[in-house]
């Protein structure tokens, strides 16, 4: 699931800022973008995620706006470094006169090591301010996340409705779709035995005979076209996903609901299978193309 979150605050170092992201994955993947000083924070920060997001693509961003004028006042120079540094000058000038020019005051003050201060780093800032901070941008987060997840779960909500309608239509034209379906068998059977060679039957003892291979037929081909059970699993399923929406647990739902929609469609699969009827056969592709639009929205849901 989608989510954005971020938090800050003020220090003596200057503006702590955390920012998380979020997207939907099949695993857990974390990556971190932390300043070197706070790399002692990664299995903090990964044990308090791991038990928010069981799975997903995070990645989270430190950053550390310094005080510019509290940094200026603290920075002094490295005389050891700058002395090291100037003697180096002198022999490449003793060595090479007219290849080195002298360095400015701005480039050696540029050299790593030449300026220290004591807050350049983070050290002196505790832990638990800093994770404060984190914990602040993950409750943002999982805000976001639960706005996303409500629109999520409405859209699903919609889908489910217009499922539920199809499953309507589905049993209003089922009665329908067994007579047409006795019907063609009977039609067939007329032709055929009025196509037969002529025996030594009456037309009384021929009559009784083809109406109990019609009634045979019949009862056959309507118990392989009765779409009565997928109808039933159809609701059932239904009514799972309803319930997981209506009263979410702790635990992740995305993959049961997941599977549902698998199952689902296995229904619909088999009504369109199953059924000659026209009608029928439109309701259960209506039915796939609504089952696959739930689908697409369960595979962002945690």
């Amino acid at each position: 699931m989608t989510g954005f979150g971020s938090a800050q605050m003020p220090t003596p170092l200057g503006l702590v800022q955390v920012e998380i992201r979020s997207v939907n994955n099949r695993f857990f993947e974390l990556g971190l973008r932390l300043p070197e000083d706070l790399r002692s924070l990664e299995p903090s920060i990964r044990e308090r995620l791991a038990r928010i997001l069981p799975r997903g693509k995070v990645e989270v961003r430190f950053s550390v706006l310094r005080d510019t004028a509290a940094s200026a006042e603290s920075v002094s120079p490295n005389f050891d470094r700058i002395d090291s540094l100037v003697r180096l000058q002198e022999r490449l000038e003793s060595q090479y006169p007219s290849a080195i020019a002298p360095w400015r005051m701005a480039e050696l003050l540029s050299f790593p090591g030449v300026l220290t201060s004591p807050t350049a780093g983070v050290d002196g800032l505790p832990q638990e301010t800093l994770l404060s901070v984190f914990d602040a941008a993950v409750q943002s987060l999982e805000a976001s996340r639960q706005a996303e997840g409500n629109k999520l779960a409405q859209a699903i909500t919609e889908r489910i409705s217009t499922l539920i309608q199809l499953q309507t239509e589905a049993a209003r034209l089922l009665p329908e779709a067994l007579e047409a379906q006795r019907a063609k068998i009977r039609t067939r059977l007329q032709e055929a035995f009025g196509q037969a060679p002529g025996s030594d039957l009456q037309p009384e003892a021929m009559a009784v005979i083809l109406a109990e291979r019609i009634q045979q037929e019949a009862h056959a081909a309507a118990g392989r076209a009765d779409i009565a059970e997928e109808l039933d699993r159809l609701q059932v399923h239904i009514q799972a996903v309803r319930q997981a929406l209506d009263k979410p647990s702790d635990q992740p739902q995305g993959k049961r609901l997941d599977f549902l929609c698998q199952e689902l469609h296995r229904e619909a699969n088999t009504l369109g299978a199953k059924s000659s009827h026209l009608g029928l056969t439109q309701v259960s592709m209506e039915m796939r193309l609504t089952i696959e639009q739930i689908r697409e929205q369960v595979q962002n849901i945690q």
